[in-house]
């Protein structure tokens, strides 16, 4: 008996929503636990309703035939959904672009294929993702890389945020023996939320003489990205946090001209070309290993979500009407309600002039709180670092929000997230819950007895 599988396409059909963006978008597409509001989208994103069950058919496809599925046919379904998420991000050639899990499996795999040389350094700032820059202490550690972390008084300006970096590459140039061999910048930085000028940054840096990681975590669906007008040396980016395709899925770039430089996935499995075979002296043959090879298969997981990425361009663009109405919303309410809590709290939000902070779903907002012990209802230093946890679980246990808050430079941040589900009086409402919470902590209850 001979089984022939021919996986179908299950597809459904979907029309432009009859509900506007906001808390009924959010009831008509989206599954959320009605006790639940979600304030955070930034963190781990979600996906509608129809994403959901186009994944729950590829899944069924996949226990259904599991050989054919993951041996004969995901390569090439998978090969589909590149281009997809390629053409979205400006890159021509396809085979520069492969999936990954997250967008830190992207980034330590270029720190842990990356070829050190005595006096190579590593340019950062101190806003640096932090799984990434422990990824970065590992280099230091493991392979003696020199680390150079540029602290930035954020927030900053555009111009002085570039000249600042240029001038941290040329100082490190300009020791003898040393030279910027890596520089990391991201897109828009993820705690606080805040908008980089990424564009003028890496040929700025490359310019210095530096190959330039942009981390891109978010990046697509969240703001326009041209991987063609860019041209970093590494680039990755979440499908899974604004694109609306399942955790986990991100798209890692690495131009032709590097690729030679990545020569294992992490972790490295059956598509690795030893230079040597294993147990012989003889030379291997490279010729037939392709960078697309290695990262298609790397062993046994669930990566059904890096199929979906159709599914999500159907929601996005028959439903949404496209990602320009999706990043229009999703700024305007995240600016708008950073002035409502802002106004709640008797704050102000974080932001500067000549600066491209702001130019995103992200808004961070002053909480009012005062870091000290000196007067009534400051929070005394040596508890400081439990207050954003606190927020975290006594606003989800007491109100159903879950309050992304950050201390930076002696003040703490709210982050809030715009998004197609969400509207000014949801968060309006979480403002006046964590205000709330805040004045409890001025009171101490955050502090374990």
């Amino acid at each position: 008996m001979t089984v022939i599988h021919h996986p179908k396409e299950k597809t459904e059909t979907l029309e432009a929503s009859k509900v506007p963006f906001g808390a009924a978008f959010r009831k008509a597409h989206f599954a959320f636990d009605p006790h639940y509001t979600p304030l955070n989208h930034g963190s781990y994103g979600t996906v509608p309703v129809s994403v959901r069950r186009a994944h729950e058919a590829i899944r069924a496809d996949a226990d259904a035939a599991p050989d054919p599925f993951i041996a004969l046919d995901f390569a090439g379904r998978l090969a589909e959904q590149r281009a997809l998420a390629a053409r979205a991000l400006g890159c021509a050639d396809v085979d520069e672009l492969v999936f990954v899990p997250n967008a830190t499996t992207g980034s330590d795999t270029v720190l842990k294929n990356m070829v050190w040389d005595d006096g190579d350094v590593v340019l950062c700032y101190d806003l640096v993702y932090d799984s990434l820059g422990r990824g970065v202490s590992w280099a230091r550690d493991a392979r003696g890389v020199d680390v150079h972390v540029v602290a930035v008084p954020w927030p900053a300006s555009d111009d002085a945020l570039v000249d600042t970096m240029v001038a941290a590459a040329r100082r490190v140039n300009a020791l003898p023996g040393k030279r910027v061999r890596l520089a990391v910048v991201d897109t828009i930085i993820s705690m606080p939320g805040i908008r980089v000028p990424f564009e003028r940054l890496v040929p700025a840096l490359q310019a210095e003489g530096a190959l330039v990681l942009v981390d891109g975590a978010h990046g697509i669906g969240h703001i326009d990205i041209d991987l063609g007008a860019l041209e970093p040396d590494f680039f990755v980016t979440n499908l899974h946090k604004w694109f609306f395709v399942p955790r986990g899925c991100a798209a890692f770039y690495v131009p032709r001209k590097h690729q030679a430089l990545i020569r294992t996935t992490l972790p490295t499995s059956h598509k690795y070309k030893p230079r040597k075979k294993l147990g012989s002296e003889a030379d291997n043959d490279e010729s037939a290993k392709t960078f697309v090879d290695m990262f298609d298969f790397t062993g046994t997981d669930d990566t059904t979500a890096w199929l979906c990425v159709q599914a999500s361009l159907d929601f996005q663009n028959m439903v949404c009407g496209g990602q320009p109405a999706i990043q229009a919303y999703c700024h305007k309410v995240a600016q708008e309600s950073a002035a409502v809590v802002a106004e709640i709290f008797g704050t102000d939000i974080m932001d500067t002039p000549g600066s491209c902070i702001r130019d995103c779903n992200f808004a961070n907002i002053r909480l009012p709180l005062e870091l000290g012990a000196d007067g009534p209802g400051q929070v005394d230093p040596a508890h400081a670092e439990t207050v954003s946890d606190w927020f975290k679980e006594t606003g989800i246990r007491e109100s159903g929000m879950y309050f992304q808050t950050v201390l930076y430079d002696k003040k703490w941040y709210w982050r809030i997230s715009g998004m197609i589900y969400v509207e000014v009086e949801d968060f309006r409402k979480g403002a006046e819950v964590l205000k709330g919470l805040c004045e409890r902590v001025r009171k101490g209850e955050h502090v374990k007895r």
